[in-house]
């Protein structure tokens, strides 16, 4: 399967001097809305109709119990939550309501959400964020994954899609934007971590 993918480093990210290593502060693009909301949403348009998956975390009662929030997610969410399962910690949400939800999406040292045609599995979901011995490659990508919009430690965004379409829209939309700089990778050399190689720049 052909997997188009591009790279987006944003241009808010600065370098200070610590002890003995570099401080990379990170600051965000728009005062806002997140990073995600940015980059994306003049491509999410193209999604209508798909489901996001992310992950979310848990609490625990005085007595050792875990708290459900699925009801809050439901809250949050709104008519964009589809489906929550405690036992995986994943979130289903429904990708038509991407300028509702991704301003205020935060995510801590990275992020992974994978973009369906059809509401996936929660077995699937599983072993895509949590089995360990299973790598997501051109040849695992799950049958009805269109996409993935990947962060990594805070440092860059990636987009990969079976739709080039995908790629080149985003491109051309923030081409002439100094704040981005965008490369284009690929997804079995570049995911999940970089190898740091010289990247074609996207023009």
């Amino acid at each position: 399967m052909k997997i188009y993918g591009v790279r987006i480093y944003p241009q808010s990210v600065t370098k200070t001097l610590g002890r003995g290593a570099p401080i990379f502060i990170h600051g965000r693009l728009a005062e806002d809305r997140s990073d995600l909301d940015y980059i994306f949403r003049p491509v999410a348009s193209r999604w209508h109709g798909h489901f996001f998956v992310q992950d979310f975390g848990v609490s625990y009662e005085e007595d050792g119990r875990i708290s459900d929030p699925i009801t809050e997610l439901r809250k949050s969410y709104g008519a964009d939550f589809h489906d929550a399962d405690l036992k995986t910690q994943l979130l289903v949400i429904r990708a038509d309501g991407f300028p509702n939800w991704a301003p205020k999406f935060y995510s801590c040292e990275g992020a992974l959400l994978p973009l369906f045609a059809e509401a996936p599995a929660f077995d699937l979901l599983q072993r895509l964020y949590w089995d360990r011995s299973f790598v997501l490659s051109s040849v695992t990508w799950p049958t009805g994954m269109r996409a993935i919009l990947h962060n990594w430690d805070d440092m860059f965004w990636q987009l990969f899609s079976v739709d080039q379409r995908d790629i080149d829209s985003l491109v051309s939309s923030h081409l002439s934007n100094p704040k981005l700089k965008m490369f284009f990778v690929e997804f079995d050399s570049e995911y999940p971590n970089p190898t740091n190689k010289e990247l074609t720049p996207a023009a």
